[in-house]
C-alpha cells in the first residue's frame, strides 16, 4: 500500500514539472510606438501665403509598421517589426512635420489671400534594408509638387532619394529614417518658399 502511495505521489509530481514546461509563463509583448522626434529641434521657416498640405504614400507604407528587408537573404521579401511602430502613418507624420517648418498650425489659415498653394507629396521609400546580418542602411524616396490652387498650374517639383547606415536593429530603424524625414521635410519646406509668390 505505502509502495502505492508513493508510486502516484511521483507520478503526479513528474505531472506537474510536465505541466509547468508545455504551458509556460510568458511576459506579455511591450510595443512601443515612434514619431519623428520634438519638433523644436529646429526652427519654422515663416510662409506668407497659405499652403494647402497633402501626403499620401504608396499602399504597403499606409500603415503603421516600421518595414525591413533582409537583401542578402531574400531581397523580395518584406518584414515588419513587431514590437516597434510608428505612431502614426509615415506620411501623416511627414506632412505634420512639413506643416511645422512653413510655420502652420494644424489647420489652413482662414485669412483671406488671392493666392494659395497646394503642395502634394507621394512617399515612395521608407524602409531598412540589411545588408548582412550586421550591416544596414534606411532609405526614405518621395516626390513633391507645388501647384496653384486657383489655376492647377505646377509652380514647382522636386524628388529627393535619401539613404544612410543605421543600427542593424529596430531602434536603427527609427533613429535612421527619423532623420531622413527631417532632412526631406526641411528640402520640402524650402521648396514652397524658395517659390514664394511665382503667378502665371
Amino acid at each position: 500500500m505505502a509502495r502505492t502511495v508513493k508510486f502516484f505521489a511521483l507520478m503526479l509530481a513528474v505531472t506537474g514539472v510536465a505541466g509547468c514546461s508545455l504551458f509556460p509563463t510568458r511576459a506579455p509583448e511591450i510595443l512601443t510606438d515612434h514619431d519623428f522626434g520634438p519638433l523644436h529641434a529646429h526652427a519654422p521657416m515663416p510662409h506668407g501665403a497659405p499652403v494647402i498640405v497633402r501626403a499620401k504614400s504608396v499602399a504597403w507604407l499606409s500603415g503603421t509598421a516600421i518595414h525591413y528587408r533582409l537583401l542578402y537573404r531574400d531581397p523580395t521579401a518584406v518584414h515588419v517589426y513587431a514590437q516597434n511602430r510608428w505612431i502614426a502613418p509615415p506620411a501623416t507624420l511627414l506632412k505634420a512635420r512639413i506643416r511645422w517648418r512653413l510655420g502652420m498650425g494644424p489647420a489652413l489659415s482662414a485669412r483671406p489671400s488671392a493666392h494659395i498653394e497646394r503642395l502634394v507629396i507621394v512617399l515612395l521609400r521608407f524602409d531598412q534594408d540589411f545588408t548582412t546580418p550586421h550591416r544596414a542602411f534606411v532609405r526614405l524616396e518621395a516626390a513633391a509638387r507645388l501647384y496653384d490652387e486657383t489655376t492647377g498650374r505646377v509652380l514647382a517639383q522636386k524628388t529627393v532619394d535619401l539613404k544612410r547606415r543605421s543600427a542593424p536593429d529596430a531602434r536603427g530603424a527609427v533613429i535612421g529614417l527619423s532623420d531622413l524625414a527631417r532632412k526631406a521635410s526641411a528640402a520640402f519646406a524650402h521648396l514652397v518658399t524658395r517659390h514664394a509668390g511665382v503667378r502665371d
